[in-house]
């Protein structure tokens, strides 16, 4: 992308632009032409002056075909054309700064824009990082309290230990502890103490 070019750009060269004299009276002279004011008066002095010179009983100074009426238009209009586009002039002049100095706004406000954008997909980019760095965090977590929870239950199934030979004790939490002898154990006992009383009646 093409960095930005800081423009300076002189709008008060328009608003406070310090007219010519001259500048000014083309200005107030096309505003008074191009009014319905000077048509109406000028159409005034027209029909004046073709009614009086067309009346009877009145001295006329212009007969007809109007010479001097078309005279006097032609000096007008020789002067006023050229003094009414001097001002169109200068006003397309100031159109043309207007436009460019928009232009130059507007291509300033689309480099600015870009800029913006890629600053916000910079930013999109490093937020789906993270976040695909958490979600990893987060999965690896599961795995090992999957694996913790495995051992734990391998050790809930163990949790029975031999402590002497025929003696076995439940160290469980969930039970109570309690030994219990082994079967063959009891058996050898009982038969041990039936012997004893035996002997003893014997020897009475």
């Amino acid at each position: 992308m093409k960095p930005v070019v800081n423009q300076k750009l002189e709008p008060q060269q328009i608003t406070t632009e310090e007219l010519t004299p001259g500048q000014r009276l083309a200005d107030k002279l096309a505003s008074h032409v191009g009014s319905w004011k000077f048509l109406i008066c000028q159409s005034t002095i027209l029909a004046g002056w073709v009614g009086l010179n067309l009346a009877p009983g009145v001295p006329h100074w212009d007969e007809s075909p109007f010479i001097m009426l078309n005279l006097v238009f032609s000096f007008a209009s020789a002067y006023t054309a050229p003094i009414v586009l001097m001002s169109q002039n200068r006003q397309s002049d100031t159109d043309r700064r207007n436009a460019e100095i928009d232009h130059q706004v507007n291509l300033r406000a689309g480099q600015n824009i870009e800029l913006l954008h890629e600053k916000l997909d910079t930013l999109h980019s490093q937020q789906i990082s993270e976040l695909t760095q958490i979600v990893k965090e987060q999965q690896q977590m599961l795995r090992e309290m999957k694996v913790h929870l495995a051992a734990a239950s391998k050790e809930i199934k163990d949790n029975r230990v031999t402590l002497a030979p025929g003696l076995i004790v439940q160290i469980n939490d969930k039970f109570p502890k309690e030994a219990h002898a082994n079967p063959a154990t009891r058996q050898d006992k009982l038969i041990g103490d039936n012997t004893k009383v035996i002997d003893k009646y014997v020897r009475r």
